[in-house]
């Protein structure tokens, strides 16, 4: 990680929705997938300042300066259409600290009748939106609801093809078992049939192409039990550096919904907003208002809105022990949070903000065991089945590409707790650093972790001595199926 990353057109590390974009865009003619390609928000802006809504002067929906990929922005000040300097589309100045960015009344939000402030679900929230989407030009929503149905499909992992989900599924080590859920193997684990399970099962929803892409999109743009136009256009980010933004919801019915700068906002910046606000490794303590399902972690995130995001990220990893004086394997769960800083330097913290005691988190033996079983398996994958062709043309490119953006970053995150807790000098009685006075060990424990930029295969070399690094039956069995 690190400035290799920098090296890529399109890098297969952690990066959010602007890779993601785009890989989509790289995979499929722009034509048939997004139509919304070269989408700048002018009706949907319009609309909504002409319907008692507000949206800052200084900010546009597009293209970022590369093409690349979709966002919401703050205009530029730089030389307009005529030659004269000024400002490009707007008076220029950027956004203020503490500005609202825009402010979404009742009326135009798309939201269930029955809204209630700490309601996070609602199978009636979707219907509204189906709704809505049957009504088309017709619909109140119109300029925010064509939108919506331009938007390209096939993005979140449990939209995919099946052959795209079977090959998650091995890369991930799952085990089906009975009812087909997935309770083996790494995160995520609800990708598998979530439209089958909870639209059509739970909500009792027609099943009809038009039904799955309004689920998926309310699923991946929601606010609760809320539909937000403009504000769900912005991208995602929990980097101090980057994250601008604070919004907040109605806290009843009638209210609008408001999206608040918390920084100056400079002219060519991007605006951020965070999916998961109130991680588990949150980095603000002072933020209290966790009234949403804002609690996500990286595994979660990837499973719900379908890209890989940037540092900071926050890991949970079911674990099965193996113990040898007993033929029952015994579960656990290691979460940590991993971070890195602009030298490319990874910071492992294991536990989270609920952890009671720090050193309870650091891995054990058997848990060290575990990681590098793991990791030495997703290593194998990678040298093996990445160069698979046959297994790469059953699949759009796409998910072919997500998949493997995801193990990499699997890769990245259990290979920094490995090395972490090696540093906690918990692992071997003989490491040289676990008492001297320079040990990275810190009270609240994280510990410091460096990769070499300049090779790439540095973070493999681990001591598998006595480790049966591969699944070798199940893994038979998988190929099987693939």
């Amino acid at each position: 990680v690190g400035d290799s990353e920098k090296k890529e057109a399109a890098p297969l590390g952690p990066g959010g929705q602007e890779q993601q974009q785009q890989a989509f865009k790289e995979s499929y003619p722009d034509s048939e997938v997004d139509k919304n390609l070269d989408f700048d928000g002018t009706e949907l802006i319009e609309w909504i300042n002409n319907n008692g809504g507000y949206i800052h002067q200084n900010v546009r929906i597009g293209l970022d300066p590369t093409g690349n990929y979709r966002g919401v922005f703050v205009k530029e000040w730089g030389e307009g259409e005529s030659g004269v300097e000024g400002e490009i589309g707007g008076p220029g100045g950027g956004i203020g600290d503490g500005d609202v960015i825009c402010k979404i009344p009742w009326k135009l939000l798309i939201k269930p009748k029955d809204y209630e402030y700490k309601q996070y679900w609602s199978c009636n929230a979707v219907q509204e939106l189906y709704d809505q989407f049957l009504l088309g030009e017709k619909s109140p929503f119109a300029p925010y609801v064509k939108y919506l149905m331009n938007q390209p499909r096939g993005r979140i992992p449990s939209e995919w093809t099946a052959n795209g989900k079977k090959l998650l599924r091995f890369v991930l080590g799952q085990k089906r078992f009975k009812g087909g859920h997935m309770q083996e193997g790494l995160p995520p684990n609800n990708f598998q049939k979530r439209y089958e399970d909870v639209w059509l099962d739970d909500c009792e929803g027609e099943d009809t192409p038009l039904a799955r892409a309004a689920y998926y999109q309310f699923t991946s743009r929601d606010e609760d039990t809320l539909m937000v136009p403009f504000y769900d256009m912005c991208n995602h980010s929990n980097d101090p550096k980057k994250l601008n933004t604070i919004s907040a919801k109605p806290r009843r019915k009638g209210k609008p919904f408001i999206l608040r700068a918390t920084r100056d906002i400079a002219p060519g910046e991007q605006i951020f907003i965070s999916y998961n606000r109130c991680n588990r490794c949150w980095f603000d303590p002072d933020y209290t208002d966790c009234t949403s399902w804002s609690h996500y972690g990286t595994s979660e995130i990837f499973d719900v809105f379908g890209f890989v995001e940037d540092f900071p990220q926050t890991w949970s990893l079911p674990m099965i022990l193996e113990d040898d004086d007993d033929e029952d394997e015994d579960w656990d769960r290691l979460t940590f949070c991993l971070d890195r800083e602009d030298d490319g330097t990874l910071w492992v913290t294991f536990g989270d903000n609920y952890s009671e005691d720090y050193e309870d988190e650091v891995p054990n033996e058997e848990e060290y065991e575990f990681l590098s079983r793991t990791l030495a398996r997703l290593h194998d994958i990678g040298n093996t089945i990445k160069t698979n062709e046959t297994i790469k043309e059953e699949m759009p490119s796409y998910e072919w590409e997500m998949i493997w953006r995801y193990e990499e970053a699997l890769m990245t995150a259990i290979s920094a707790a490995i090395l972490a807790s090696d540093a906690e000098g918990t692992i071997y009685e003989n490491w040289d650093g676990g008492d001297s006075e320079d040990s990275s060990d810190d009270e609240d424990g994280e510990v410091e972790v460096e990769y070499d930029d300049e090779d790439e295969d540095e973070g493999f070399n681990i001591d598998k001595d006595g480790v049966d690094h591969v699944q070798e039956r199940h893994d038979r069995t998988m190929m099987d199926e693939l």
